[in-house]
C-alpha cells in the first residue's frame, strides 16, 4: 500500500471514530451514564486522536521534511501518536476524578520518555 492509500485509510478510520465520538458526546448525559458510556467516550476519543496525530505527523515527516524511508516514518509517527494519546486520555481520566496534578504529569512524561528511549535503543540494535 502506498502513502496515499495509507493516509486515506487512516483518514477514513479517523472520520468514523470522530463520528462515533460526536454521537456519544451529544447524545449521552454524563450524569446518567454508566461505566460503558464513559469507556466508549474515552475509546472513541483515543481512536480519533491516534488517527489525527498519526496522519498529521506522517504528512509532516514525509511530505514537509522530505524523509526517504516512509515505512520507518509511519512507524515513528504511530508510536508517538500512541504515547501522546495515552498521556492525554490518562490526564483527562485523572482530571475527571479531580486527581490530576503535576506529579502524575511528570510521571507520564518520564514513562513516555523511557518507552521512547527503549524503542530508539531497540531500533539501533536491530
Amino acid at each position: 500500500m502506498g502513502l496515499r492509500g495509507y493516509i486515506a485509510l487512516i483518514c477514513l478510520g479517523t472520520a468514523l471514530a470522530a463520528a462515533a465520538w460526536g454521537i456519544i458526546l451529544f447524545n449521552v448525559n454524563p450524569e446518567e451514564a454508566d461505566i460503558a458510556a464513559f469507556a466508549m467516550f474515552y475509546v472513541t476519543l483515543a481512536a480519533m486522536l491516534v488517527g489525527i496525530l498519526t496522519t498529521s505527523m506522517t504528512i509532516i515527516r514525509v511530505c514537509v521534511m522530505k524523509r526517504e524511508v516512509i515505512q520507518r516514518e509511519i512507524q515513528k509517527a504511530f508510536r508517538h501518536a500512541l504515547l501522546f494519546t495515552a498521556m492525554t486520555i490518562i490526564s483527562l481520566f485523572l482530571a475527571a476524578g479531580d486527581r490530576f496534578s503535576v506529579i502524575p504529569l511528570v510521571v507520564m512524561i518520564a514513562a513516555a520518555s523511557i518507552i521512547e528511549y527503549f524503542f530508539l535503543q531497540f531500533s539501533r540494535g536491530a
